[in-house]
């Protein structure tokens, strides 16, 4: 059994990771943007209330793996936790993979949560600039986390997933 809680600035490769961590354990992710929105019905915002609600959920499973912006209401997440992984990213190289992944998104050769229009590109850039703008507050709020938090960059990351793959340990 095993709780993870990955935590980013959009592009920094919370998905992937999650995604790659998933199959190396065989633990079930969870990208908490799909319980705050409901895509099946349009990309709606869902209400705090139906999201909390699918969100304990989740949280009553012996072993997941979530992946977020680091959203206060999820906060339980990381409390239930066993490892909290915090991608540090600069801010220049979210921008980049954010276009990047938009012009992916929008020439077909890359899934998306939200259909690749321009008003999407000019949302996830602002998503990048609050995201930075609160980022040292989101540290601070980890702090009463610290023995289980590890802060971790991309190289560190395929290095953990190496590891996982040879060791079969996850930190």
């Amino acid at each position: 059994m095993m709780k993870i809680y990955i935590i980013g600035p959009v592009g920094s490769g919370k998905t992937t990771f999650a995604t790659k961590l998933s199959e190396i354990t065989n633990i079930k992710y969870y990208e908490l943007d799909k319980v705050a929105w409901d895509d099946d019905n349009g990309n709606i915002k869902r209400s705090k209330e139906e999201s909390l609600k699918i969100f304990k959920n989740i949280l009553k499973n012996d072993s997941w793996i979530i992946e977020d912006i680091g959203r206060s209401r999820f906060k339980q997440g990381r409390v239930d936790a066993d490892i909290i992984y915090y991608i540090k990213l600069s801010r220049l190289k979210s921008y980049y993979r954010v276009i990047k992944r938009w012009i992916k998104q929008r020439l077909g050769l890359e899934r998306y949560n939200h259909p690749p229009v321009i008003k999407q590109l000019f949302y996830y850039i602002k998503t990048v600039n609050t995201y930075y703008k609160k980022e040292k507050r989101k540290l601070k709020s980890l702090e009463e986390f610290k023995n289980k938090l590890t802060i971790v960059n991309s190289k560190e990351i395929k290095k953990i997933l190496n590891d996982k793959i040879n060791k079969n340990n996850i930190k």
